[in-house]
């Protein structure tokens, strides 16, 4: 479905942002068509947050094809757990959050197609609910399977293509190590499986080979390590500092406030604390980045 000259954007949260399984589909698209592919993925987004940089991070690039997959920071999984149980306002919660997400989600169905773009609607990677791990299990791939209905309704009403990664991944759960203890993000064999999945369901191969590994090639580790430093930026941009961001704080307010927040954890190596390293060390060249992302994403 994609032609020769498309610009194909990528529009999550971290499961999008963390690249590998789009830089994968990337270098097996460049075999075959020329096409630009941008991670347009946020860590810690959801439709809400994303509605707020949809233009600025995603539609900039005037993409032929906008991928979208959120769900996992959008249903209020911590409802789901035992924590929760007993809560009288439970139901209620859930069920504004998939409300909350209907809503969004179509809102930017909406301008991505007034832009003169087209959607691949995702269902989204499934929580990992059956593997004998430490980290408390939440059993909320209910509402992951609730949103799955209205996604393949938008898929209906607006002619999308589906891309079904719950389909291909959740008989693969405990038997194949494809996601990470958290139970939320896919491992890089996770990833694999999921570029594979992507490139059959859209028709650019007929059979999944999840056994032959991906090896970047040159151009491409160059170009995704570079979109990697923008990612651990924006992921304080327009997630940890969205908030202080959509309410008009300048700028050098929220790089006190990243600041602060850095010195709390400096001694850490986390994804948080590398972030807020990255962030203070190149958001007054953010643009520039944004440059060199795409001088290296070619045709």
């Amino acid at each position: 479905m994609f032609q020769n000259r498309d610009v194909i954007c990528f529009f999550g949260d971290s499961i999008t942002a963390m690249g590998l399984w789009e830089a994968e589909v990337y270098q097996e698209l460049r075999k075959r068509i020329e096409v630009k592919c941008y991670n347009c993925g946020v860590s810690g987004a959801n439709v809400t947050s994303a509605l707020s940089y949809l233009h600025s991070e995603c539609l900039r690039y005037h993409p032929d094809w906008v991928n979208i997959m959120f769900g996992i920071n959008d249903i209020g999984r911590v409802y789901y757990g035992d924590d929760y149980k007993d809560d009288p306002d439970r139901d209620r919660l859930m069920r504004e959050a998939i409300e909350r997400y209907v809503k969004n989600y179509e809102e930017i169905l909406r301008a991505i197609y007034a832009s003169g773009a087209k959607a691949i609607i995702c269902v989204p990677v499934p929580y990992d609910e059956v593997s004998d791990i430490p980290e408390k299990n939440l059993r909320c791939q209910r509402g992951l399977d609730v949103l799955e209905g209205h996604l393949r309704g938008f898929a209906q009403k607006y002619g999308c293509p589906i891309v079904d990664f719950k389909a291909t991944m959740q008989p693969m759960l405990s038997k194949k190590a494809i996601m990470s203890p958290d139970r939320v993000h896919p491992t890089p064999t996770g990833h694999h499986v999921m570029a594979q999945t992507f490139l059959r369901d859209v028709g650019v191969i007929e059979k999944c080979d999840f056994e032959t590994p991906f090896v970047f090639e040159d151009w491409n580790r160059a170009r995704y390590d570079t979109e990697q430093t923008l990612h651990r930026t924006n992921f304080v941009e327009f997630c940890a500092l969205w908030q202080e961001r959509a309410a008009g704080m300048p700028l050098e307010e929220r790089k006190a406030i990243a600041r602060a927040r850095y010195e709390q954890c400096a001694n850490q190596t986390d994804f948080i604390s590398q972030s807020y390293a990255e962030y203070l060390k190149t958001i007054d060249r953010r643009e520039s980045i944004l440059d060199e992302v795409a001088r290296l994403t070619v045709f």
